[in-house]
């Protein structure tokens, strides 16, 4: 998917993407925030916010960073009612205008599987978090069975072409998280990777606790 199609596409299912979200892929966040252990005096990127689901779950006396390179997705994001401290910032998750180690901690949902370059986000991500920073991630991901990946791989074109609903959200149905985690060599270590399974070629997916490695 091209950048500008992208942009189009969530600008335009920006108003009814919570709704999207909620009947066919709705995940409790809360448990997704917490993994990060975050303290008060603590700065996060949310990387890709969105419309913000993630944004409730974070404490009080955090301060919360949210890009996005959709301005409408971003409006639809400071409606949401949050206790912590945010700030919304437009901006490509593959090249970041963030200096390096600037965050203690990061979180992405349903990101990832969206840009065309997954390592190089991963590889920003890492680049302005802190040596240690936790990264939690939650996204839709290919699915570890074979007769279910035989039904992405049916989908895959129309979901990133067209979008499921049709414009409204568009992704990667062979998103490979065993090849972005373990054989990209990215900085990271491993600290948690529980996988989604599902008959539904739809609802597969991932929620991943990483600790920045760097030195």
């Amino acid at each position: 998917m091209q950048i500008n199609q992208v942009i189009e596409t969530y600008d335009q299912g920006a108003v009814d993407y919570d709704a999207i979200m909620q009947r066919y892929w709705h995940i409790d966040r809360q448990p997704l925030i917490a993994s990060l252990q975050l303290q008060p005096g603590q700065t996060v990127l949310d990387a890709a916010v969105g419309t913000g689901l993630n944004l409730w779950a974070y404490p009080q006396g955090v301060h919360v960073v949210g890009v996005d390179l959709s301005h409408k997705m971003l409006d639809e994001a400071r409606k949401k009612s949050v206790s912590a401290d945010i700030s919304f910032k437009v901006s490509d998750i593959c090249n970041l205008d963030f200096s390096d180690n600037t965050f203690d901690a990061a979180a992405s949902g349903f990101t990832l599987c969206v840009v065309n370059d997954p390592v190089r986000a991963m590889e920003e991500i890492l680049r302005v978090t802190k040596p240690g920073a936790l990264i939690a991630i939650l996204d839709y991901c290919k699915s570890r069975d074979p007769e279910v990946e035989k039904w992405q791989e049916l989908i895959s074109d129309g979901a990133s072409q067209l979008g499921f609903p049709t414009g409204k959200i568009k992704w990667n149905a062979l998103m490979d998280y065993d090849e972005l985690i373990y054989n990209s060599k990215l900085t990271i270590e491993v600290l948690a990777d529980d996988r989604i399974e599902s008959p539904n070629p739809f609802l597969c997916g991932c929620q991943l606790l990483l600790k920045n490695s760097k030195a």
